[in-house]
């Protein structure tokens, strides 16, 4: 289903269709994306058609004065010096795309009036949990995302409360959960598109910086962070969800029922045995039988420890997740991949 359209309109045909391929691409909001190389032809589209997010060149500003009925216009800029243009905000056109699409949603959510149209087909959600500590967990997670990320849409969201999540990426961007879990509470309809403002991207997996501050974590409320969820699968931007999920949040088990599927990792001591039998005892007695049901258990192969090299200032020397992912550890995954897909 269209949720609207987006409009470029630029004399540089080029630019404007490498733009707009990025944005069909990376965007998942199932926008149309529409060009334009002169002021006329856009002027005609508009007498048949509502555009909701317009990105004009700076050479066609002269126009912009009869574009009134549009939610968000957008200044495409060559350089770097105006921050606005009248009462518009200006977007460097050389910059990155990736930057350019997360401004404009980023923009575009905190403005506009009209509702974002959810999928018809949720997102099939994935969770990764298990009580057992040392078990390679997120290093699967992360993984098993960009294998399948590779052949379908997929969101990486890490729920852990100390994630060590800039070891992989050592210059985590300053947006993240907190603020996409805000937003959210204070305007659910538009979850897509401050979604896509928060998105990035390691290895064609898309991701979600986790959050910053532990306090954040331990203080959302199980009931609010399964309506959350689910509304980021219900909005249409992926076929995929991966949780990575920890004992840090509120009520794990309503959280895991909450998952179509689930992996657990394992090692194979006895006392990891012990630790996984007792779990399932308590998801029975709460009530979550069916947990145990669409859990698969893994014990996943070893990981070489030269692969977690750094220097000495403890950054990450040598690409690790390139190297995990063409050893046994993503070889396993793939494998685990071609017999699930659904």
């Amino acid at each position: 289903m269209n949720n609207g359209i987006i409009a470029i309109l630029d004399s540089d045909a080029e630019y404007a269709l490498k733009l707009s391929e990025y944005f069909n691409l990376k965007s998942g909001l199932n926008y149309s994306v529409s060009v334009f190389t002169d002021y006329d032809s856009l002027k005609k589209f508009l007498c048949e058609n509502k555009i909701d997010i317009l990105l004009i060149s700076e050479h066609f500003c002269q126009y912009i004065s009869e574009l009134t009925e549009m939610t968000a216009v957008f200044v495409l800029t060559e350089n770097r010096t105006s921050d606005t243009f009248e009462t518009h905000p200006c977007l460097c056109k050389y910059q990155s795309t990736d930057h350019i699409l997360r401004d404009v949603m980023s923009y575009y959510a905190s403005s506009a009036d009209e509702h974002f149209t959810h999928s018809d087909t949720a997102a099939y959600i994935t969770g990764i949990y298990s009580p057992v500590k040392r078990c390679g967990k997120t290093s699967f997670a992360l993984a098993y995302g960009c294998i399948l990320s590779l052949t379908h849409s997929c969101l990486y969201i890490n729920f852990e409360e100390y994630s060590g999540f800039s070891f992989f990426i050592p210059d985590l961007p300053t947006g993240d959960l907190s603020d996409l879990f805000y937003f959210y509470r204070q305007n659910p309809a538009n979850i897509a598109e401050k979604l896509a403002a928060l998105s990035h991207t390691y290895h064609n997996l898309t991701y979600i910086p986790p959050m910053h501050f532990s306090y954040d974590i331990k203080n959302m409320e199980a009931s609010d962070l399964i309506s959350f969820i689910r509304a980021i699968s219900k909005a249409g931007m992926f076929k995929y969800l991966l949780l990575d999920l920890s004992d840090s949040l509120k009520d794990v088990p309503a959280l895991l029922a909450a998952c179509d599927k689930i992996y657990m990792p394992v090692t194979t001591e006895s006392i990891s045995r012990q630790k996984t039998n007792e779990f399932f005892k308590s998801t029975s007695s709460l009530y979550h039988s069916d947990i145990k049901d669409k859990t698969e258990i893994l014990t996943l192969p070893y990981a070489d420890h030269s692969l977690f090299s750094t220097d000495y200032s403890g950054n990450l020397s040598g690409n690790f997740m390139e190297n995990l992912l063409f050893h046994d550890f993503g070889i396993y995954i793939q494998n685990l991949i071609s017999h699930t897909d659904k």
